[in-house]
């Protein structure tokens, strides 16, 4: 590959992109966050917020999180409402329609898969962490990234004052380490403005020469000074990336251990329930005092059970509530029979969901 068909390779970063990755380098302005009015987003912004993270979960246990996806324009933006507060004298219109103001669009993702349950919300949250820590791809793009710049860096260093051949000869080897770097480590194919300017720059810098040809120490130093900003730019983006969906995973586990301390507590109670002699023996009489206090019992659990949140556990406790409701019921009938069938159900129900069978492998 010639160098000039990589320049063009690695111009498919648009003005507009540069623009908006300049001004957030700079951090001259903040992203202007947007938010499609689509129903699963309303959705989301009426639930309720899980303390302490960015999660919401709504009233049937849905489970919603953000995610934030960079746009250099919106095609319908009619569609769209501001979430930051529009600096003074500007109209969100006008914002949409500044070259240099980045746009971020939040959208919330629901849970769905295997009936949207809590489980499943923290693999996703393990997933997208597996990508941005440590041992994760984006983490590998930073540190080759950096690799290659620490490269280049001597590679100019070492040709400073050299003949033209020698020159040349050194960079020519370093454009073609660059070009198998940027697709092996799929920079190349990177949608993300900030890394198609990263890739731009180190592909520049590499060729050695400046806009018109000429070997210029100067704009080398120049690009891959800027390459190395927008790097570490990158690496703190990844940080705040990680802080955000550790403290989502963290949450959800905490409310998953609650779930089912929950369930356990109110099986254990329910156990208990059924060794009372109006249960074990229905034909003895009951005083309208002990009536009272099985009553109370239940009533005691279904308020409990209106704590649960997240799927499975809150469709269980739901579905546990509608028939304590109706053990209720029976209990002032004094059908005690039922009363025992009725609460025998929500323990094998509890108990479904406490010991899962196991998943079946891929």
């Amino acid at each position: 590959m010639g160098v000039e068909t990589g320049l063009v390779h690695a111009g498919r970063i648009t003005e507009k992109e540069m623009r908006q990755v300049r001004e957030k380098i700079r951090g001259e302005r903040l992203p202007l966050f947007v938010i499609k009015d689509t129903e699963q987003n309303r959705r989301a912004l009426e639930a309720k917020p899980l303390p302490g993270t960015l999660v919401r979960i709504s009233a049937q246990g849905d489970i919603f999180y953000p995610v934030w996806r960079e746009r250099t324009r919106l095609l319908r933006p009619e569609l769209y409402v501001p979430c930051s507060k529009l600096p003074r004298g500007w109209s969100f219109e006008r914002l949409l329609a500044s070259k240099r103001r980045p746009i971020s669009e939040v959208s919330w993702h629901q849970v769905r898969k295997e009936g949207g349950t809590v489980e499943v919300a923290i693999r996703n949250m393990n997933n997208i962490l597996e990508r941005y820590q440590e041992e994760g791809r984006e983490q590998r793009q930073i540190e080759e990234t950096r690799g290659q710049i620490d490269q280049a860096m001597e590679v100019l260093a070492r040709t400073i004052g050299v003949s033209r051949e020698e020159f040349y000869e050194g960079f020519s080897n370093l454009y073609r380490q660059t070009l198998v770097l940027m697709e092996a480590s799929g920079m190349k194919r990177a949608t993300l403005a900030l890394k198609k300017d990263i890739g731009r720059l180190m592909e520049e810098a590499s060729t050695g020469r400046d806009r018109l040809g000429r070997r210029n120490a100067m704009v080398m130093l120049k690009k891959l000074q800027s390459a190395a900003r927008r790097v570490e730019f990158r690496s703190a983006e990844i940080g705040f990336i990680v802080d955000k969906f550790t403290a989502m995973r963290q949450g959800l586990e905490s409310q998953r251990e609650e779930e089912k301390d929950l369930l356990i507590l109110t099986k254990h109670e329910l156990e208990i329930f059924l060794l009372h002699e109006a249960i074990k023996f229905p034909g003895k009489k009951t005083s309208k005092s002990q009536e009272g206090i099985l009553k109370g019992k239940i009533g005691t659990l279904i308020y409990r059970l209106g704590f649960s949140l997240v799927k499975p556990y809150k469709t269980i406790a739901l579905e546990a509530i509608e028939k304590l409701k109706l053990v209720q019921e029976k209990l002032a009938e004094r059908d005690y029979q039922a009363v025992q069938l009725a609460i025998e159900e929500v323990l094998g129900e509890i108990t479904l969901v406490l010991s899962p069978p196991p998943r079946a492998s891929s």
